[in-house]
Formats: C-alpha cells, structure tokens, sequence
C-alpha cells in the first residue's frame, strides 16, 4: 500500500544505492522493506548496505538477505566499510532506543550516537554521498519549559545534563551538533534530522521495554495491561510505517539542514488512552504497577511532548494508519509472530 500509494517518492531511489543503518530495528528494518518491496513491484533495482551490529537478529528480520544481490549485510561497520562504495544516500538509524538500556548501557547509549554517528558522517565523505539523514528523537526537545503546547523545529527545552538518563537527549543533541559541524567544514555534505516521536508497528524487536511495547506484548498474550505509571503523560504517537515513509520523503524533498518532526498529527494522546487502545484490542484491562529500580532510572520523567507536525505536512506528507487501526494491526501481528 504504501509503494503503491507513493510511487513518485520510491522511483526516486531507482537504481540508487542506500545504506540504511539499525536495520534490524524497528524503523530500520520498516524502511529495509519498503525499499525491497519497491524493488519487487515498480522494479526499482535499488541496493540496499542493510548495517546491525546484531548479526542473529539481522538475519532472522532478513533471512533471504544472503541470497538477494539487491541486498547486501555488513555485521561490523569498521571491517567493511571499504566494501561500500558509490553511496547515493545514508539513513542513520542505529541507537540504542530501550530504557533499560539508557539505565544499564549508559556509556554505550551515549557513544551509538556520537562515536557512531561521526563513523557514518566519515563514510559519508569518503563516498561522497548525495544525502545524509541522520534519527535524532522527541527527546532532543527537554522538558517543555511550560512557554508552548507543541514542539517546533526551533524549539529547545531544558535537560539536567548531570543525571544518567540525559544521556540519550543529551547524545541525540551533540550527534545533531555534529551534523552542523560536518556540513560547515565538508561543502558539499548534505543532510536532513529526522526528530521521531513515539513510534510503534509490529517490527517492534521482541523484548523491547518502552512502555507501548510493553502494552502490546501484554494485550498479544491476553493478559492485562500493566501500566507503570498514572498515564498522564501526553505524547506524539505514530505508527512505524508512516514514520518510514516521512522519513523517506525528507531525505529527497527536505531542505539540507533542516529538522523535521514525525508523528501523527492526529495521534496526539495521554499514555492511559494509547494503553486502552491495546487493552481494547484483546479485551483486557489496564491493571497498574510499580516501577522497579531500573525501569525508575530509564523512563523518561518529561510529562508532555507534544510536537507540531507543520513541517512535515507542508511536502505533502499524510500518514496512512490512525491509532485505533495501527495499535489493533500491530497486536494481531505480534499475537501470530510470539505467541502462536
């Protein structure tokens, strides 16, 4: 649906090379498929540098990967990045995104995004590739200072930086620094932000403990909802999907430079409500619980990040899926997948 309803965009890569990095992860993978299927049903011919540092996770997400010419998988970045050659764009979406691991991969959640980030941007000048597009995250943002109802681009809110769990805003927002610095002292390096919201779809990995996941694998196994916290946290929500596709239409129509907001607009929820809508997909309940230590040290404290989707929508973008459908697509699939 998607390839079909966007045909225009997909050609675009026709015959480009595309390294798309996290690929075993939940937008990563989604945007691996969309670059496939365009390759099955408008003959795109696109190659595609699929990069995870999970190599049994990679495989599994792709398991005809090895056989497919169009596709290609490099485990270890450092040892192969000399096979990669001829780049046309690169969607740097490798990060750890688990608040268990902000908690107990602090060093490590810092050093994806800064010491990797710098690793793609020195392929990006070796290869001299068209377009960069870099996943930053609502959490860029800080705390909303209580001066605005949503996040724009030009926003920037306030982060404790001396506490453990600013190290993934904090981390976003140096990788996002960086950027700027590549571009002022590269001239002819390009490149775009995607600032995602909370995105959920069924290429969530198994185990992932962000709180919608959490709802889904509850709801996909029948059981309650537990819910860890009292839901009056208001997010930016947006299904995997619609957030692959936004991001492919920034790294072709969006200006060099510039950051862009993802999440549905519509999509605009308390936490309790996007509970109750996987809660509702099952029939279950939302039953409530305390946080452990872990789980205390890596959720997010920020109440409110709503963000303003103008940006996006002025290319023309509009996502295909609204939370009821997305969220009920989404514990269906994972009930087959893990539970069946």
């Amino acid at each position: 649906k998607y390839v079909e309803s966007n045909k225009k965009l997909f050609s675009e890569f026709s015959g480009k090379t595309i390294v798309v990095t996290g690929a075993a992860g939940l937008i990563g993978s989604y945007i691996a498929d969309l670059l496939i299927t365009a390759n099955e049903i408008i003959k795109n011919q696109t190659s595609v540098y699929l990069i995870d540092r999970d190599e049994k996770l990679l495989n599994e997400r792709f398991p005809d990967g090895l056989s497919d010419k169009a596709i290609k998988i490099i485990i270890d970045i450092n040892k192969d990045a000399a096979d990669i050659k001829n780049v046309d764009y690169i969607i740097h979406a490798a990060s750890n995104t688990s608040p268990v691991d902000y908690a107990q991969k602090p060093i490590d959640t810092i050093m994806t995004n800064v010491t990797g980030t710098k690793g793609m941007l020195d392929l990006c000048v070796k290869t001299k590739v068209k377009r960069f597009l870099f996943c930053s995250s609502v959490e860029a943002y800080g705390k909303n200072n209580g001066d605005t109802d949503e996040f724009d681009e030009e926003y920037s809110g306030y982060v404790n930086s001396n506490t453990l769990r600013a190290g993934y805003p904090s981390a976003k927002r140096t990788a996002e620094a960086l950027l700027n610095a590549y571009a002022a002292e590269y001239e002819d390096f390009s490149y775009v932000i995607a600032r995602i919201g909370r995105i959920y779809g069924p290429t969530v990995i198994k185990g992932d403990t962000k709180a919608p996941t959490q709802f889904f694998t509850n709801s996909a196994k029948g059981e309650n909802i537990v819910m860890k916290s009292d839901g009056s946290q208001e997010y930016s929500f947006g299904y995997v999907g619609d957030c692959a596709v936004a991001m492919l239409m920034i790294i072709v129509m969006g200006k060099s430079g510039e950051a862009y907001n993802i999440a549905d607009p519509d999509s605009r929820l308390l936490l309790r409500d996007f509970a109750s809508l996987a809660a509702k997909a099952s029939g279950t309940e939302i039953v409530f619980a305390n946080q452990n230590a872990v789980e205390a040290a890596g959720y997010s404290k920020i109440t409110k990040a709503v963000m303003n989707m103008d940006k996006l929508s002025s290319l023309g973008w509009k996502p295909m899926y609204k939370p009821e459908k997305g969220v009920k697509m989404t514990v269906e699939y994972l009930r087959d997948m893990w539970f069946k």
